[in-house]
């Protein structure tokens, strides 16, 4: 039998006779504009507006959803007809209570003394939920037993079992109270089409955040400083090169060819430019996945422009993107494989045209007026508009039901209730994994972009710095995004302007986890492939008064000196169990004091309290590999720090206990720097009042190594340095915390260094003195200047 799907949904008599109850209520509103409090009103145009100052309420109609429904059967009901005629909506109804109850899913599990208990008592199942038209409609299920205790006295007890969703049928086009429809499969067909174009077509007309440059705050109102009353690029935005997907080498053979053009060059009368500055242009975002069959080398610019380039010979992805961009109905495309020149141009292995494109990405991506992101394709090759297969994973398979709709939105209205068919189903919570965000280069594309219209696994979706939703799925309708917040249909694909009321260093911190978390092709692509966001979080900063320093990956407000700490103490994040490695082949890609000296998963610690600073960053130096790129690779760099130190092996001696940490797939304590936890087999790590724990986190396991041996034989013990940053002291933990560096040469005054981990001294979980722990380590250490590498 097939599994159940939307398209093949579970239907009998038991799910058929559950009817449940939709009331329509009049929406009450708030007016940011008047602060007018209550129902709006529609315009002539269909537009629901403010009563009283006519201001829009976008993404809604003024509906109240209010669902509700008693099951018709009670739990010995439910029962059987979940185990003797396989119903899929009482099968999982049956599995929550269960699960609830701890009752064991096995042939006998319902014959146990506790279970045959609840089934002896009265009991119902209760359905309810409330949402909006434009938003998913999300049901909880309450369970309901009624018993009486020895006194004869009688009890009711409610249990909350889960939820799952409303989903339209999607066979009647004119039925939009439940948003929720099944996922269109076909992404090139007309309703795929319609979806992109009318998302585009609104969030041009009624989002003014989206024409922002993702950089000025957004007031709660949705109405930002700065933003235009109609969209135009900036002339100094527009890409150095394009490709005019409207014009071919002769007539008729438009559909065929594409044209390169160089916008600047190519301008004679200002025309060009100031056409593009109007109509706007589209950018690619895709994996590369292997070189490609036709790119723009120096040999064929000129051909490039004047013979134009077959649609054919292009890798399937490019040909998609043309066709996307030609539905949306914009002349002009950005493809970074055909729009910067690809080969070696100086012979010592750098590309000129490349770093100063790669330095401009920022606002390639960012003023777009609309990125499509090829998410489903792990290859160029590969295309990215082939027919989706159906979702078959769900917790509760789609199962028909049927809907009664009350409308009370009107006074002295007999209306009659009208009867829809529905779906009941909840998804399986595993999210999807889209292969473009496994990527190190696509990151800062998406996160720069304004709008994106995203072709992934499942369907096709859109999110713009106002909206987002889905063409099929949960959200259908465009749904403001909670300002901030990090809502995506397609988990890590979102517009960093959605974090925009966060601090700078909580942004940067976000980006570097989760771009860690990707790989790239080119190792040495490190700091390249986030440079354009780099740039961005640096304006940004400086648009907020702060004096941002950008330092091999390191992000500074040079009027906080204590921001050097808290970005010198990142660490690696091993949940996913990734070992952190350096690069392959020897080849340097920045300081080791720098996250990007290293491939794996980082985080950098959040705090920016209770922290009393023990050391300082005197002078500081970076050699970019290319002259004038700034955020891109590096050839050198070092930092002057001046600090307490202590020979890792006296530590070591003083201690009770020296431990390695490790990083569990839990939540932790809630403080990102404090989650560590640490374990050793037979090992009591409470401590005694006066019992020192030396933790110790290396940053990769060839450091790990280097460490270990420093323990063990005091020659290299003398060494290896623990330096101390800052003194620890955040509830119970309380202590020293900095980085482990290794002396690789001792020169007079200064020590040249290299880091290979970090470190927390504390007390026992519940000894006191930590506080005479942290003197004792900055008053007895040695207070030197370090130059790190």
């Amino acid at each position: 039998m097939a599994p159940f799907s939307f398209e093949n949904p579970h239907i009998c008599y038991h799910c058929s006779a559950i009817q449940l109850h939709l009331e329509l209520k009049p929406q009450i509103l708030c007016c940011f504009g008047c602060m007018y409090n209550g129902p709006g009103r529609t315009t002539d145009k269909g537009e629901y507006v403010c009563f009283e100052c006519a201001r829009p309420f976008s993404g809604t109609s003024g509906l109240d959803l209010r669902y509700c429904s008693t099951l018709p059967y009670d739990l010995s009901q439910a029962l059987t007809a979940a185990e003797s005629d396989h119903c899929e909506f009482y099968r999982w109804v049956i599995h929550r209570v269960t699960r609830f109850f701890k009752i064991q899913e096995t042939p006998n599990g319902w014959k146990s003394k506790k279970a045959v208990g609840i089934l002896t008592q009265r009991s119902r199942f209760e359905l309810s939920g409330i949402s909006s038209e434009v938003g998913r409609a999300n049901l909880d299920i309450k369970f309901f037993s009624h018993w009486v205790d020895g006194d004869g006295n009688k009890h009711e007890t409610r249990h909350d079992l889960g939820d799952f969703d409303v989903w339209d049928t999607g066979d009647d086009p004119s039925f939009s109270l439940v948003s929720s429809r099944p996922y269109v499969q076909d992404v090139k067909s007309a309703q795929s089409i319609d979806f992109a174009r009318s998302s585009f077509e609104t969030c041009m007309r009624s989002h003014p955040w989206c024409r922002t440059d993702q950089i000025n705050h957004m007031t709660v109102s949705r109405w930002p400083g700065g933003a235009l009353s109609y969209e135009r690029i900036d002339p100094r935005d527009i890409p150095t090169r394009l490709l005019d997907i409207a014009t071919g080498p002769s007539p008729g053979a438009d559909a065929e060819y594409i044209k390169l053009i160089e916008t600047t060059v190519d301008d004679k009368d200002g025309q060009l430019i100031e056409q593009i500055a109007q109509t706007g242009f589209i950018v690619l975002s895709y994996c590369w996945g292997g070189d490609q069959n036709s790119k723009l080398v120096a040999s064929n610019l000129q051909t490039y422009k004047t013979e134009g380039i077959k649609l054919g010979q292009l890798d399937q992805s490019l040909q998609d993107a043309v066709w996307v961009a030609r539905q949306i109905g914009i002349r002009y495309l950005w493809i970074d494989a055909l729009c910067i020149i690809q080969d070696d141009l100086d012979g010592q292995g750098n590309n000129p045209d490349k770093a100063h494109e790669i330095s401009r990405m920022a606002s390639y991506y960012g003023r777009a007026t609309l990125t499509i992101l090829a998410a489903s394709a792990s290859r160029a090759v590969d295309g990215f508009l082939q027919e989706r297969q159906p979702a078959t994973e769900f917790d509760m398979a789609p199962t028909h039901a049927q809907l009664i709709v009350s409308d009370n939105t009107k006074t002295n209205d007999d209306t009659p209730d009208k009867v829809h068919d529905i779906l009941l189903a909840k998804q399986s919570p595993n999210p999807t994994i889209e292969p473009i965000t496994t990527r190190g280069w696509t990151l800062q594309e998406s996160l720069l972009s304004r709008r994106i219209l995203i072709y992934g696994v499942n369907q096709l979706y859109w999110s713009c710095l106002n909206s987002f939703a889905g063409c099929g799925g949960t959200i259908t309708n465009l749904t403001n995004r909670t300002i901030p917040g990090m809502e995506s249909l397609v988990p890590g694909v979102y517009p960093i302007g959605s974090l925009i009321d966060q601090p700078v260093y909580l942004q940067w911190n976000s980006i570097v986890k989760t771009y860690t978390q990707r790989f790239l092709s080119q190792p040495g692509d490190k700091l390249w492939a986030i440079s354009a966001l780099a740039s961005h979080i640096v304006q940004v900063s400086a648009h907020r008064g702060e004096k941002p320093i950008y330092a091999a990956g390191l992000l500074v407000d040079e009027a906080n000196p204590g921001t050097w700490l808290q970005q010198l103490l990142w660490y690696p994040d091993s949940i996913e169990g990734r070992d952190n490695k350096r690069p392959p082949g020897g080849r340097y890609r920045a300081p080791s004091w720098s996250w990007a000296s290293l491939d794996g998963v980082v985080k950098v610690p959040s705090w920016q309290h209770e922290m009393k600073e023990y050391a300082a960053v005197e002078e500081w130096g970076v050699e970019p590999a290319v002259k004038g790129a700034m955020y891109g690779g590096l050839s050198g760099g070092y930092i002057f720090l001046r600090a307490v130190t202590q020979p890792i092996c006296r530590i070591a001696g003083r201690c009770g206990d020296v431990v390695w940490a490790e990083r569990l797939q839990t939540e932790g304590t809630g403080d990102d720097d404090f989650d560590w936890t640490y374990s050793r087999k037979g090992g009591n790590l409470e401590g005694a009042a006066d019992s020192w724990v030396l933790v110790l986190l290396a940053d990769s396991g060839e450091y790990k190594s280097v460490i270990e041996i420093g323990l063990q034989d005091p020659g290299v013990g003398a060494r290896i340095l623990l330096v101390g940053l800052s003194s620890l002291s955040t509830g119970q933990l309380v202590g020293v915390r900095g980085i482990i560096v290794e002396q690789t040469v001792d020169d007079d005054e200064l020590r040249f260094c290299k880091r290979r981990g970090s470190f927390r001294l504390k007390m026992g979980k519940h000894a006191n003195g930590g506080q005479d722990l942290a003197a004792k380590f900055f008053k007895k250490g040695t207070k030197q200047t370090l130059r790190i590498l």
